[in-house]
């Protein structure tokens, strides 16, 4: 039994040359060349050839258009190097010297991140914090918002932003400040 992918890539590799796709290998790779974050919010559309620029067989000097959602085509704009690094390494020889980006509302919105819940205990915490805080409206905003940055509680320094703050290391100097 044969595999229908082996005769798939064969049948459609004139068609998707001709209208200067970019490869089925290409388009059915992207999550693995672009990365999975990117590959949420931009796909490849063409590759754009410029004339005569075969050596030794393999097209060179190619500009791939690159489909990214509306309001996100900067996030990718950044990353074209990064690209270019990338598709050319999946090529295996420097094809692409170039990505153009275009934003379209065709791509599907990206799938957001569940939200982190604080647990009860962390609640309580939150809300023994607040303590002395009167307006509830404002009390209750605050534990929401707590909650969010810092699912597992508040912690005992209020001016920590993690394990490893940095800043208990040994002085280094003995100049003494005023």
């Amino acid at each position: 039994m044969e595999s229908l992918n082996k005769h798939f890539s064969a049948l459609t590799r004139a068609a998707f040359e001709r209208h200067g796709f970019a490869g089925s290998q290409l388009s059915g790779q992207w999550s693995a060349i672009a990365g999975k974050e990117l590959a949420t919010i931009a796909k490849p559309g063409q590759i754009k050839w410029p004339r005569a620029t075969q050596i030794q067989g393999l097209k060179q000097g190619g500009t791939l258009v690159v489909l990214a959602q509306a309001g996100r085509a900067l996030e990718v704009h950044y990353q074209i190097p990064h690209l270019i690094e990338r598709v050319n390494q999946f090529l295996g020889y420097a094809a692409i010297t170039a990505i153009k980006v275009i934003q379209t509302p065709d791509l599907p919105a990206p799938r957001l991140e569940p939200r982190r819940v604080a647990s009860p205990a962390a609640k309580l915490a939150w809300d023994a914090r607040m303590g002395t805080i009167e307006d509830a409206e404002l009390k209750a905003a605050l534990a929401r918002l707590g909650g969010e940055i810092s699912p597992q509680g508040p912690s005992l320094n209020p001016f920590s932003t993690g394990e490893n703050t940095g800043f208990d290391q040994p002085q280094t100097s003995s100049r003494t400040l005023p």
